[in-house]
């Protein structure tokens, strides 16, 4: 299984994800600014599009982030496609688009993140929404964690054939 968080440059809400699903991060605790900012790809401009390498489950099953841009739909039908005509199952695929769960002061704080003269507009909105909306993203690894742990153990009945699992809170 590969477990994929995905978000608009896949180096910020997606990065914090991850490293929840990875245990990195404590799901308990707010982490401090310079916990966060220490977290591998975090707010590093790597180029546009792509996936970035995060780390193994305990379960074995890779984590990576996703950067996709303004549609994370046309990205996961391209991971979509491409496992298929590498004759995998597409339901090998986690896929967790986290992009539109986060406040949209996260988005203006990503966006400003992007351009020297903004950057500390940025950084200041970034923090503040980590504050806010960590709970929401603690919520949705857990979503997650429970769909890696059935695959693990019952090697994912709930699972129509075509199907991904997709966790994703309704806003």
């Amino acid at each position: 299984m590969i477990i994929i968080y995905a978000c608009f440059s896949g180096t910020h809400a997606a990065v914090i994800a991850a490293a929840l699903h990875l245990n990195w991060l404590n799901p308990e605790q707010l982490p401090a600014w310079q916990q966060v900012k220490k977290l591998p790809h975090f707010d590093v401009p790597e180029g546009e599009g792509g996936l970035r390498y995060m780390g193994h489950t305990q379960a074995g099953h890779a984590v990576y982030t996703a950067a996709v841009g303004h549609d994370g739909a046309t990205a996961r039908r391209a991971v979509e496609t491409f496992l298929v005509a590498l004759g995998r199952n597409q339901g090998e695929v986690l896929w967790i688009d986290v992009s539109h769960q986060v406040s949209f002061l996260w988005w203006a704080g990503a966006f400003c993140r992007r351009y020297s003269r903004l950057a500390w507009l940025g950084r200041l909105l970034l923090q503040w929404s980590v504050g806010r909306d960590y709970p929401v993203l603690v919520n949705l690894v857990k979503e997650a964690l429970q769909q890696e742990l059935n695959v693990v153990k019952h090697g994912n009945p709930n699972q129509q054939p075509g199907v991904k699992p997709r966790p994703q809170v309704k806003t």
